[in-house]
């Protein structure tokens, strides 16, 4: 296998020292992203969205945590290397055991069990009695389960399996679902799985293997054995009851190791990666899988130790590891790192394919450098071309602009992976007001009990909702009390002042509308200052999560200091939420706002029909701004400012994007008909009713009907 060689790169080359050229590959690799910041912001990002997710489902009664894997949430990936997502839901309503001692009622209890014949790594999984800790005997659910030769009865795969539920441009591979997500721009690999407090017991080997060793330190050890494995309905291509038999996945063990990485160990991976993509897989496909590279890593790092990663000896560290890879290829056997006895090798690469491969390592081996010099990834080879050639080029502008696009791209992971939030109504159609308190109550309940049992992350995602569900409630409790004409205690407007602060604006337009119901307005005029302070940041984001598609308007303002924002945790501050609001709200607003806002949608030669009620009105918050602004002026005497904010309203409405212009055009309809301006307001009024005509049954429909 040839390289492509570099013109004067030798004369260049000559001038410099091993340590010299360990710290140009070093530096290229800060370039194009792989810093301690990034690879941190990385990490700290995916984990939040885990956590958010999470959350998500648990408040929707589903009892699954959702974990990021892989290269993105590892930090371990540059823009280049397009790493896709993997994305893992355990599902927790089965209890998964080593044995019987181990169960528990109320629990639908499973036994880890493996026979002589058993592969390493995989099990199969014996049901038990739900209502006393013995074996099952009987099939009791052919779906379910199925009895084995031995008159034992086991899950089946397909079990498991079947709560995958593939949409439209989805692909299912073995225990996995793929999506290419168009608005995301990135693939999603999505895997269901058990989840099992023990390590298998092949793992033992790794135990005993690693006590004296140089890595992992004790701490960290033991935060593996204690992280348990996952069971994943896919048996060995090999197994005559491959029905039946799981894989065991040590995935979250592995995310241990990796996050105790040095960033010279990160580099030395990234490094791997790309000379296999570049190289080795261009010529043998996906012969070299990155969890080969990894794996490497760790056997590496366990024989030297950490210690021996550092910038200046790059290069060293990277040959060792070539060499590590070179030697199993040589063996024919390729050990998993914490189940050694498992050949990743095993009906892959034969012994002709393992030696070619073997030839392209040994080329890289022979001249790195130059083997560097040819990946096209980020233009690394490029880039450490021309730091070769001039060694005083200057990086502070290229990582000031790496640093942006990271942020540009974590933000956006935030909006469109990490903004999905549980539903404040669990029926919007529903008009007890004292039962949607009471729902309410449940759920900041549940969130309180997740915040005390969860990690950082989880306590940082259950926080924020904590607010969000306190300022909802208080909504709706205020809703009752001017109802009932009593005042609004001072817990409940403490609550919507702290759930004001969850977002730029929709939080403050909501806290600003009580206030203008019951009479402050000088309160309500505050907080529209507030609002428009917010408006003039240009980092501000406009978000939509009314449904199940999160839309979002970025804004170039942001790019710039999406990365302080995500490392300082205050990015949720910039992004501007949708207002959604249900029927059992409507005391909250002043009489004379009520058409605006809940004005029935029909057109005129269309009879009401019972069939056609409101669930609730999504509204965007910049034009609901300058109809409050409007309606405050107003009230004030002063024609002046109302003017500016109606001209404010009527340019939004017809210049800026919207997420939902129908509702947009209802408030300017009721303006423009407030302003004696009938006929306008009847020509804005029907193109909302067309509008929403057209809207009718799409997932984005900006007011939702039950039709």
């Amino acid at each position: 296998m040839e390289l492509r060689q570099f013109p004067n790169t030798d004369e260049h080359l000559i001038k410099l020292s091993d340590t010299e050229k360990s710290i140009f590959v070093s530096e290229v690799l800060a370039d194009i992203g792989i810093t301690e910041e990034i690879v941190e912001t990385r990490r700290n990002t995916w984990l939040e969205i885990e956590s958010i997710n999470t959350l998500y489902w648990r408040l929707k009664d589903d009892n699954v945590t959702w974990y990021h894997f892989g290269s993105q949430s590892e930090g371990t990936t540059t823009f280049g290397l397009e790493s896709d997502v993997d994305i893992l839901i355990a599902q927790n309503d089965y209890r998964i055991i080593r044995d019987s001692n181990e169960w528990k009622q109320g629990f639908d209890n499973l036994v880890v069990h493996t026979q002589e014949d058993t592969s390493p790594g995989y099990c199969k999984l014996l049901a038990m009695n739900s209502q006393e800790p013995i074996l099952m005997t009987e099939v009791e659910d052919d779906e379910m389960y199925e009895q084995g030769e031995d008159g034992k009865v086991y899950l089946k795969c397909d079990f498991l399996q079947d709560h995958v539920h593939v949409n439209s441009g989805e692909q299912v591979h073995g225990p996995a679902w793929n999506r290419m997500s168009a608005e995301r721009g990135i693939d999603e690999d999505y895997v269901n799985a058990y989840y099992c407090a023990h390590l298998p017991s092949e793992a033992m080997g790794w135990i005993d293997r690693t006590k004296d060793k140089p890595w992992p330190k004790d701490d960290v050890r033991k935060r593996v054995i204690q992280s348990g494995c996952f069971i994943v309905a896919v048996g060995h291509k090999q197994s005559k009851d491959s029905r039946t038999e799981f894989r065991m996945s040590t995935t979250l063990g592995e995310r241990i190791l990796m996050f105790d990485m040095n960033i010279s160990q990160i580099k030395c991976f990234v490094l791997m990666k790309m000379l296999m993509k570049t190289i080795v897989n261009k010529h043998y496909k996906d012969a070299i899988k990155s969890f080969y590279c990894k794996t490497t890593l760790f056997f590496v790092t366990e024989q030297y130790g950490k210690e021996m990663f550092r910038e200046e000896c790059i290069l060293e560290c990277l040959i060792k590891c070539l060499q590590w890879i070179y030697q199993c290829l040589k063996n024919g056997y390729n050990p998993h790192y914490m189940i050694e006895s498992l050949d990743m090798f095993e009906g892959r690469l034969d012994a002709t394919l393992r030696e070619k491969v073997g030839e392209c390592l040994n080329d890289i081996m022979a001249n790195p450098i130059v083997a560097l010099l040819n990946i096209p990834f980020d233009d690394y080879g490029s880039k450490l071309y021309k730091r070769i050639r001039n060694s005083n080029t200057d990086i502070s502008e290229i990582q000031d602009s790496i640093r942006s696009k990271t942020g540009n791209f974590l933000s956006r992971a935030f909006v469109l992976w990490g903004l999905i939030e549980p539903s404040l109504y669990e029926d919007p159609l529903d008009i007890d007001l004292e039962h949607q308190i009471e729902s309410n109550k449940e759920k900041l309940s549940r969130c309180k009990i997740l915040h005390t049992q969860g990690d950082g992350f989880m306590q940082k995602a259950t926080r924020r909702y904590i607010f969000i569900l306190r300022a909802n409630l208080s909504m709706l409790m205020s809703a009752e009390a001017i109802q009932k004409k009593c005042k609004l205690s001072d817990s409940v407007l403490q609550s919507l002042k702290q759930g004001s602060s969850t977002d730029a604006v929709a939080g403050r337009l909501k806290y600003a509308t009580i206030l203008m119901c019951v009479g402050d307005i000088t309160g309500a005029y505050e907080l529209l200052k507030e609002v428009e302070t917010a408006y003039s940041d240009l980092a501000v984001v406009s978000v939509c999560t009314c449904s199940e598609l999160v839309e979002y308007l970025p804004n170039s303002g942001l790019k710039e200091k999406a990365l302080t924002f995500i490392n300082t945790g205050v990015l949720y501050e910039h992004f501007c939420y949708c207002l959604l609001f249900v029927e059992t709200l409507k005391p909250c607003f002043p009489s004379g706002w009520l058409d605006a806002i809940f004005r029935p949608i029909k057109s005129d030669e269309q009879q009401y029909n019972a069939d056609d009620v409101m669930e609730y009105v999504s509204l965007d918050p910049k034009p609901y701004f300058y109809f409050m602004e409007l309606m405050i002026q107003k009230e004030l005497n002063n024609q002046t400012k109302a003017l500016t904010a109606f001209q404010m309203l009527e340019k939004c409405v017809s210049e800026e994007p919207l997420f939902h212009k129908d509702t947009a055009l209802f408030l300017l309809s009721h303006s423009l008909q407030m302003n004696g301006q009938v006929e306008k307001a009847k020509i804005i009024y029907d193109e909302a009713c067309c509008l929403r005509k057209r809207n009718t049954g799409y997932t984005s429909s900006h007011v939702r009907y039950n039709n």
